[in-house]
C-alpha cells in the first residue's frame, strides 16, 4: 500500500512538538493516544506500566505544544477522567527550516538512543525472544546498494510495518512492540 501524505491536520510541524517528544515517556504516552483513538491518564498508565500519577507533567507537556487534545470526560467506577486525544502523527521535514531540522535530529538521537537502551535491557533481562519466526526482539544495520525502483520498494515495505502497527488498541493475548527505524543514505 503506497504512503499517502498526511494532511496538515495531522502533521507535526513545530520544533516544539518535535522536541516535546525527544522524552521518551512523552513520546510513548503520544503513540499509545494514537492507537487508542483516546485514552484517559488511567488507561496510558495501564498500557505502559507506570503510575497515573508519573504521567500529569508529561500530558500537561503534551498538551501545552498541542500534540495531546483534552476531549472532555468519561465516566468511570470512582469519578469523571479526563480524555486524551490526538491527531498529530508524521512529522514533517522541512529542509529550509533550520530549526526544525535541529528539532528533527534531537529526535533521531534521543529515539535510537532510547531504542538502544531497551532493546539491551530486554537481552540482558531475559525477556527477548530472538529466534525467528516469533522474535520480538531485532537489533542490526542491514545496508545494500539500491536503485531508485528498490529504495521505493523498501519504501513501501516500511509503509506497510508502519500501517500493521498503527491503531492497535491493547487486546488480551498481545504485547506491545515498538520498532525504531533509522534509514539514511550512507
Amino acid at each position: 500500500m503506497p504512503f499517502k501524505r498526511p494532511a496538515d491536520d495531522q502533521t507535526i510541524d513545530c520544533p516544539d512538538q518535535i522536541r516535546a517528544l525527544c522524552s521518551p515517556m512523552r513520546h510513548a504516552i503520544h503513540q499509545v493516544v494514537l492507537s487508542q483513538g483516546e485514552a484517559s491518564i488511567r488507561e496510558i498508565a495501564e498500557q505502559l506500566g507506570k503510575k497515573p500519577a508519573s504521567l500529569y507533567r508529561h500530558i500537561d507537556r503534551l498538551v501545552e505544544v498541542g500534540l495531546l487534545i483534552d476531549t472532555g470526560t468519561k465516566s468511570t467506577t470512582r469519578r469523571d477522567a479526563k480524555v486524551y486525544s490526538s491527531q498529530l502523527e508524521f512529522m514533517r521535514y522541512s529542509p529550509r527550516k533550520p530549526e526544525m531540522l535541529e528539532a528533527l535530529a534531537e529526535f533521531t538521537r534521543a529515539s535510537l538512543k532510547d531504542t538502544g537502551n531497551k532493546v539491551s535491557k530486554s537481552i540482558c533481562s531475559g525477556q527477548a525472544v530472538l529466534p525467528v519466526p516469533l522474535r520480538d526482539t531485532f537489533i542490526g544495520s542491514p545496508a545494500g546498494w539500491l536503485d531508485d525502483e528498490e529504495l521505493g520498494e523498501l519504501n513501501e515495505h516500511i509503509d506497510a510495518i508502519i500501517e500493521l502497527l498503527a491503531n492497535k488498541p491493547r487486546k488480551p493475548d498481545t504485547k506491545r512492540v515498538v520498532i525504531s527505524m533509522g534509514l539514511y543514505p550512507a
